[in-house]
């Protein structure tokens, strides 16, 4: 019967740890000297993601928890045993490192450009298929070149922007976070930052975001979570 791992805890914390973490789901915790890790069964199908990013979030909720990746499964106890034993000093120094935190992400989007990259000249040479369409006519080699020149320029002052927008935001929460880290992007938000907040400063960091956002206008910007700290296991 597979047994999917959820997250792992401090095993004194399990006092408050809730009893019922979302609704019928049964969850178990294996234990070991100082370690628990919460795990869920499930004999006919995988766990759903939601399902898992609820649970994982209600225990987060209450108490420290390090996050198992989704989507691992383990044939038995034994195995979550052996996994606690041969790494108990490093998820304890990790538990200890995250006590009392949370991960909040903050996505910018900064201006869109007009900015396309141009197509090659050997396909702007190449001829049209259309019946009776006249080809387009080809491009010069120093047109093909000024206009790749201009494209890379524009590539290095977006990078630049980027980078700059990022050291705003991260100077501008200095005192509010423990960590900070960037994401890969996505196609909404081309930069996305985590940061390792402490629980009781959620507040002045989502204050801090929403200066730091209204005093640079060459952006949009929306601050996430709280969320159990996945970027920084």
């Amino acid at each position: 019967m597979p047994l999917y791992p959820l997250g792992i805890s401090r095993r004194r914390d399990l006092a408050s740890a809730p009893k019922q973490a979302a609704g019928p789901v049964d969850v178990r915790w294996s234990l070991t000297e100082e370690l628990a890790c919460a795990f869920i069964d499930a004999p006919h199908q995988a766990v759903a993601p939601m399902l898992h990013a609820t649970v994982l979030d209600a225990i987060h909720r209450r108490i420290c928890v390090l996050p198992v990746r989704f989507g691992v499964a383990l044939h038995n106890e034994a195995e979550i045993q052996t996994l606690l034993q041969d790494r108990h000093l490093e998820l304890l120094d990790q538990l200890n490192r995250l006590d009392r935190t949370c991960e909040m992400g903050v996505q910018i989007a900064p201006p869109t450009t007009a900015d396309e990259p141009p197509a090659s000249a050997a396909v702007r040479c190449q001829p049209s298929r259309t019946h009776g369409a006249i080809p387009s006519k080809p491009q010069s080699p120093l047109a093909y070149l000024e206009e790749r020149r201009s494209h890379y320029h524009r590539t290095d002052e977006n990078v630049e922007r980027d980078r700059l927008l990022v050291q705003h935001f991260v100077e501008g929460l200095h005192g509010c976070y423990r960590q900070w880290r960037k994401l890969p992007a996505s196609p909404s938000y081309p930069i996305r930052l985590a940061f390792l907040v402490e629980r009781d400063r959620v507040t002045a960091f989502q204050s801090r975001v929403e200066n730091a956002g209204k005093a640079r206008q060459d952006g949009r910007c929306v601050v996430l979570g709280p969320w159990p700290p996945y970027s920084f296991v």
